[in-house]
């Protein structure tokens, strides 16, 4: 790169800024400003000076769109993301977070497993990226809902739904699949704002989810059929547990497999306030013909949220010990240790990280 008529900003007087600011402007434009892949990189990109918060806008829902329905209703289906944070100034093991960006730019912490909003004690505090380094885990939607699609503060939760996917494939555009609380499957179309139900008989599906490329659904009996999107018929990807329909589905997709946690819980008679769980992890097999029940995920753990599940690897995060599945049992976030088949409840797990706000003021 020829640097002899490049300019040389002096906008802050710091040593380190002016090292950056000096980089050639085909660095931080084409290389830098143009590989952001999430708010959080924006945000610290233009925290830096006027000059560079010139070359990017701030991303404002960028991801959520507004869908009408064929009952008058139109939908807005908003993005929430779970990063991976790490203090630069505490250790190399991270914090995990999901936020939700409303249409102003701001963010609304939201617990992981329950999607709940987390109000803090101090109004006015402000997130804090310069010592953090920040990574984007996976992401998911939530479905709201407005009778004139007007105002975006007028949507509203659609209770209704239970899990959302949106997908797209070439030559078929943008799809919606949502698994409703009834546990039928509707797909809609948002290009041809088209609507149906997948499989409209008697099969109802407990979990949905994005494996290598494809939509996957577990009924309640624990067959896995993936949907072909080009005529949204199921296709058998495996085996029936022989399941009875009371154990709850949940499928999740760790190292390339797919799984499926078979969880159970329920009240004994004698005592309320004591709660028996049974709680089953199997494998889809290489040649999808058999279930091969997993007794170790060795260093991985799994969390099943409300809308998303997902696999870590334990030692990569504060407090998470491997070969557990962390979910939430009756408002309690619990842990379930897999190897010697125990419940402990593990409230505060998902807290933020220690030094992700800073304290601000009204002015």
């Amino acid at each position: 790169m020829n640097g002899g008529n490049l300019k040389k900003h002096r906008v802050l007087k710091d040593d380190n800024s002016l090292k950056w600011l000096n980089l050639p402007p085909e660095i931080w434009l084409v290389i830098i400003s143009k590989n952001l892949n999430n708010t959080f990189d924006v945000i610290r990109f233009r925290s830096v000076c006027s000059v560079w918060r010139s070359l990017i806008p701030p991303r404002f829902l960028s991801s959520s769109c507004t869908h009408l329905i064929p009952d008058g209703k139109f939908l807005l289906f908003i993005q929430t993301k779970i990063y991976w944070l790490e203090s630069s100034c505490l250790s190399n093991k991270g914090y995990i977070i999901k936020v939700e960006e409303s249409k102003s730019g701001k963010f609304r912490h939201l617990d992981v497993l329950t999607n709940t909003h987390i109000s803090h004690k101090h109004p006015f505090n402000v997130i804090d990226l310069m010592n953090l380094r920040v990574k984007e885990l996976c992401q998911s939607y939530t479905i709201n809902y407005s009778k004139d699609g007007g105002d975006f503060t007028k949507f509203k939760p659609l209770d209704e739904v239970y899990k959302v996917v949106l997908f797209h494939e070439e030559g078929l555009g943008q799809m919606v699949f949502a698994l409703y609380k009834d546990r039928k499957l509707h797909v809609s179309n948002i290009d041809y704002n088209n609507f149906m139900i997948v499989d409209d008989g008697s099969r109802v599906y407990d979990d949905i989810i994005l494996h290598m490329g494809k939509i996957y659904v577990v009924d309640n009996s624990g067959i896995i059929f993936w949907i072909d999107c080009s005529s949204f018929k199921l296709v058998q990807y495996s085996p029936s547990l022989n399941s009875d329909g009371l154990k709850k589905k949940n499928l999740v997709t760790s190292k390339r497999s797919l799984f499926v946690v078979e969880l159970y819980l329920k009240r004994t008679k004698g005592n309320i306030c004591k709660l028996y769980i049974d709680v089953n992890l199997l494998r889809v097999g290489e040649n999808s013909s058999e279930w091969i029940c997993v007794r170790d995920l060795g260093d991985a753990l799994f969390v099943l949220g409300k809308d998303s599940n997902f696999s870590l690897i334990a030692e990569d995060y504060h407090g998470f010990e491997r070969s557990c599945i962390y979910f939430d049992c009756k408002g309690k976030t619990s842990c379930y240790n897999l190897k010697t088949s125990r419940l402990k409840i593990v409230d505060g797990i998902f807290g933020s990280c220690p030094t992700l706000f800073k304290c601000g003021n009204k002015n």
